[in-house]
């Protein structure tokens, strides 16, 4: 019995190539979803930073009505606890007055304005949030009364827009905008609850 013995070489040269082709296809494909995967991890970390900051707005907000300080405060407090946002990249930021019925600014159905609000710009000059010099909801002109004493109290909301500015460019620059509102927290009858 004659056994036929064939080049191993060759056969270890062909598995060679095999493997250089296989690599040269899956390199690609696996460094991709890595730069993918570390994208919308930072798109995920801009988004939950926007969340927390809108809730630490709307509460303090919520929290002091009719007190002329109300707005500024909330940016404040948003800035503490957005500390994962570059001031820089937001685009805008208001504390509006809500419609009674969902989060969006009183008299709108979407973010796309407010008339009755505090706009806030950021001033990298003294690096900090400045509200428009003519504020249209006056602290005095809120109604922070209870149910039984005049209405539903107005309700207060803050919304937020920042460019979040890609690292890979697998999904480009894109924006993050939230927006929440609370009631105004009621304000004692006798101490002049509404205007």
């Amino acid at each position: 019995m004659r056994l036929s013995l064939r080049h191993p070489e060759g056969r270890q040269r062909r598995e060679r190539g095999g493997s250089a082709v296989e690599a040269a296809i899956v390199t690609p494909v696996v460094v991709a979803m890595i730069f993918g995967i570390i994208e919308f991890g930072m798109l995920f970390k801009d988004y939950l930073g926007v969340q927390s900051a809108i809730r630490a707005g709307v509460r303090t907000a919520s929290a002091e009505p009719r007190n002329s300080l109300f707005a500024s405060d909330a940016v404040a407090k948003m800035r503490e606890a957005g500390t994962v946002i570059n001031p820089a990249d937001v685009q805008e930021l208001w504390v509006y007055k809500a419609n009674p019925g969902n989060d969006y600014p009183f008299g709108f159905t979407n973010y796309s304005n407010c008339t009755t609000c505090v706009k806030f710009t950021w001033d990298s000059g003294t690096q900090k949030f400045i509200g428009s010099t003519t504020p249209t909801w006056a602290a005095s002109s809120q109604n922070a009364c209870t149910t039984s004493a005049g209405g539903p109290p107005d309700r207060v909301g803050v919304y937020l827009k920042v460019r979040h500015n890609a690292i890979t460019g697998i999904i480009g620059n894109t924006s993050i905008s939230e927006g929440s509102a609370l009631f105004l927290e009621p304000f004692p009858a006798l101490s002049g609850c509404k205007p």
